[in-house]
């Protein structure tokens, strides 16, 4: 087992913790651009539990245009032993943030959480501030967690905030911010072409602008942002496997589909994700995720007789049981009309960090038909876990994705069916991606059960 020690941004260095059984291992020391893979420099060292060791580069974090990973890299299999990424924020003006933002179940609140982790990785001060947008409805659950919620309201000399919103938000709140503080607006999008009206929010509102993928930047320019943009990648917390070895804490709030309703039956779910290959996706229900048809190509590919089942936690807008019932009715109505089906389980739930991570622990293949993506974080959560993904050409997930993943052929078509939520897709010059229900019928694999 390897663990971090100790690292350093300035000059980057990193000191790792050799422990356990490992007895003069021969191992590669790499450093490499994130984004590229380019090797950046490299050293041949042989390792020992109950030692310290140390590799350094002789430049800063800012110095690089892209994140740093550093690996110590197994010259007997070429497997990965430990990797750390430096996450480079260098682009910040000052050490001290003001993190407005939202804090609750959704993509954007996670996302925020971690960003205020990667600051504090980073050797930032953060003061968290929740208070602009709305209930807040998440507590911590794991250590790390707890770590960010410890900047609520955290009184800091700031140099600089970001507001981490959809931008017609943002205008309000930069009035309220003292002038000659810098602020950047932190959002992202999923489709080829901004909004005419977030381009004017965005172009008259904040000093720079951060994105979560090279995707993204390029929409936002081709869209005429003229404001600087700054990539800046979405991540997870650790992952302690300690915290999510039970399978019985989910499976509890999963449902069995079955003979057209919905039943609770954790023994059954919980020896169905050990024994059989898990697909499975973790979306909001609309028109975007595209979970319609998602269910449909699955249940065309596969039958009761595949060693296969289907995992989806969805929620429509809010967890609200008319609601959660609307959803059931919706999917129900898709379902009854496949005669022997494969098993089906859905999570309706609220579920917090630790219980997502374990969803991805017990399973093995992340499916998502998204119409666009402008980072996909469960899609790079699944990655992190060694989980395999079948997911669209269109959109961020392809710069995480290797030759391993099924990546799947697309047609542009005008947005369509998410007035619902809001209006920012209402435009004829934005374009997302729609798939073949034959194509990607002929590309669903089955892939074997992995042990973990």
């Amino acid at each position: 087992m390897i663990k971090l020690s100790e690292k350093k941004i300035d000059p980057l260095g990193i000191k790792i913790d050799v422990q356990g059984n490992i007895d003069n291992v021969k191992v590669l020391f790499l450093w490499e651009d994130s984004f590229t893979k380019t090797i950046i420099h490299s050293d041949l060292m042989s390792i020992n539990a109950g030692y310290i060791f140390h590799s350094s580069l002789n430049k800063n974090l800012s110095f690089f245009k892209h994140n740093i990973r550093f690996k110590v890299i197994s010259l007997e299999n070429y497997e990965v032993l430990f990797e750390y990424e430096f996450k480079n924020t260098g682009f910040l003006n000052g050490k001290k943030v003001l993190y407005i933002s939202q804090n609750n179940h959704s993509g954007y609140s996670y996302a925020a959480r971690n960003y205020i982790y990667q600051l504090l990785e980073n050797g930032f001060e953060v003061s968290w501030d929740t208070s602009k947008f709305g209930n807040q409805s998440y507590t911590p659950c794991n250590k790390y967690e707890q770590r960010v919620f410890d900047c609520l309201n955290k009184q800091i000399d700031y140099d600089c905030v970001i507001i981490h919103h959809v931008p017609d938000a943002w205008s309000g709140i930069i009035n309220s911010i003292p002038r000659g503080k810098k602020v950047y607006g932190l959002t992202v999008w999923e489709t080829t072409k901004l909004h005419t009206d977030w381009v004017r929010f965005i172009n008259n509102s904040v000093d720079e602008v951060i994105v979560p993928s090279h995707f993204n930047k390029s929409v936002f320019l081709d869209s005429g942002i003229n404001k600087k943009i700054n990539v800046w990648y979405h991540d997870t917390f650790p992952i302690d496997f300690g915290t999510i070895n039970d399978l019985n804490s989910v499976t509890s709030k999963f449902l069995l589909y079955t003979n057209n309703s919905y039943i609770s039956d954790s023994e059954y779910i919980e020896k169905s994700m050990y024994s059989k290959t898990v697909y499975y996706n973790i979306s909001q229900y609309n028109e975007r995720k595209n979970l319609d048809q998602l269910i449909k190509v699955f249940c065309e590919r596969f039958t009761k007789e595949d060693n296969v089942c289907l995992l989806i936690k969805t929620f429509y807008k809010e967890f609200d049981q008319p609601q959660t019932e609307s959803l059931k009715y919706k999917i129900a109505s898709l379902i009854k009309k496949y005669k022997n089906p494969p098993d089906l389980f859905f999570c309706f739930d609220n579920l917090n960090d630790v219980q997502i991570q374990t969803i991805h622990r017990f399973s093995d293949v992340y499916i998502t038909l998204n119409r666009g993506e402008g980072f996909g974080l469960c899609t790079y959560t699944a990655k992190k876990f060694g989980n395999s993904v079948i997911c669209g050409k269109f959109g961020a997930e392809l710069e995480f994705l290797d030759h391993d993943d099924i990546k799947l052929d697309y047609v542009l078509s005008n947005t369509f069916n998410m007035d619902v939520y809001h209006n920012w897709y209402d435009d004829r010059n934005q374009f997302w991606a729609t798939y073949d229900d034959n194509y990607v019928i002929s590309q669903l694999n089955y892939f074997p059960k992995k042990i973990k």
